[in-house]
């Protein structure tokens, strides 16, 4: 008798809807009816998308506000004095860069949004590529790239969720640093001073999206939520270490 092929199992027929409500409301159901069936680009693609137009809004919306302008302005001009005291520029160079990044201007809001839509997707995957390299290093998983690239674009669900929450904060605040962070404690932001920088890292919504991925990637690898969470902290704690004492900007991944 000739050995029964599986096929597997097709894809949950779900609305965009109903994928959003199960990623934010019950991520462990969500993702263990995904697990087993095969990856479709547009459950990456379409959460991808709309973190994207969300950032997007993001950005058009709160570099428009004159406490945000003032508050960036101040930031450039301490950057520039710095860089003419040290001899790396000129007070005309200076000028010059000021009028083409002036927060809220056209260039700066078109450069925003191109610059926001190249991280939003280097990010999608590079972390599904340090993801999946992990997961077969660390528990030998046999899941292929697109899977793993599935649930962690699912997972984006979270992002604009995040991205208005922190909107309200910001403009509610007046401060581009006004998130639901540690930065909140501290009364005069500094973006260069490391600490800070920390506390800025130590993000409520963040630890929200690590969270939803740690679950997506436990049922895909098949391991225990502590496991798989120890993957995705282990690689937030490593990058978020790299951009607070590695002289990245506050902005980055």
């Amino acid at each position: 008798m000739p050995e029964e092929i599986r096929v597997p199992d097709q894809t949950p027929s779900m609305s965009v809807l109903d994928k959003f409500i199960g990623v934010i409301s019950s991520p462990g159901e969500f993702f263990q009816s995904v697990a087993g069936t095969e990856p479709k680009t547009s459950n990456w693609a379409l959460p991808l998308v709309l973190a994207i137009v969300v950032s997007i809004i993001f950005t058009a919306v709160v570099f428009n506000q004159p406490a945000i302008q003032d508050e960036m302005l101040g930031q450039q001009m301490k950057q520039f004095e710095k860089q003419i005291a040290e001899g790396k520029m000129t007070q005309e160079q200076a000028d010059q860069a000021m009028q083409f990044s002036k927060p809220g201007s056209a260039m700066f809001l078109v450069f925003g949004s191109v610059g926001v839509t190249v991280v939003i997707v280097f990010a999608l995957f590079a972390y599904t590529t340090v993801y999946f390299v992990a997961g077969k290093v660390a528990y030998k998983s046999t899941v292929s790239y697109s899977k793993v690239l599935e649930v962690n674009g699912l997972g984006m669900f979270i992002m604009p969720v995040a991205t208005l929450v922190s909107m309200v904060t910001v403009i509610g605040m007046g401060s581009l640093f006004a998130q639901p962070s540690g930065a909140l404690f501290v009364s005069d932001f500094d973006p260069n001073n490391s600490t800070h920088k920390l506390l800025a890292a130590l993000n409520v919504l963040e630890f929200w999206g690590l969270y939803v991925t740690a679950v997506a990637l436990s049922k895909v690898w098949n391991v225990s939520l502590g496991k798989a969470f120890g993957v995705v902290g282990g690689v937030f704690v490593v990058w978020t270490l790299i951009k607070v004492f590695g002289g990245l900007s506050l902005g980055g991944m």
